[in-house]
């Protein structure tokens, strides 16, 4: 039985242009960043948060997928901390958007 062609529904452009990322494009772009550079992808989005205890940006992630060289890991910025309620929260009614809905579901 054929398959159903793949339907896709674009936002409404007004939608689109305020977007973070706001087409494809962007986001094939910023995709393909993160599997190129992943330290340095993960490093930009971090700095759009605010850090209780900061990360060192020296020692942003490390890993080991190699057996034989001891147990398999990932860490990422090891040592640093946030608030996640004052990241999803507090900072924006600080920044006077405490009238402004949050997230529209």
């Amino acid at each position: 039985m054929p398959s159903e062609p793949e339907k896709i529904f674009n936002p409404h452009p007004d939608v689109a242009s305020k977007a973070y990322i706001n087409s494809m494009q962007q986001y094939s772009e910023f995709y393909q960043q993160s599997l190129d550079n992943p330290g340095q992808f993960w490093a930009n989005v971090a700095k759009q948060f605010h850090w209780e205890t900061p990360y060192d940006p020296k020692n942003f992630f490390s890993y080991n997928f190699d057996i034989s060289k001891g147990p398999i890991y990932v860490k990422w910025m090891e040592g640093a901390s946030t608030n996640i309620c004052y990241n999803l929260l507090d900072r924006n009614v600080k920044n006077g958007l405490g009238d402004t809905v949050a997230y529209y579901w």
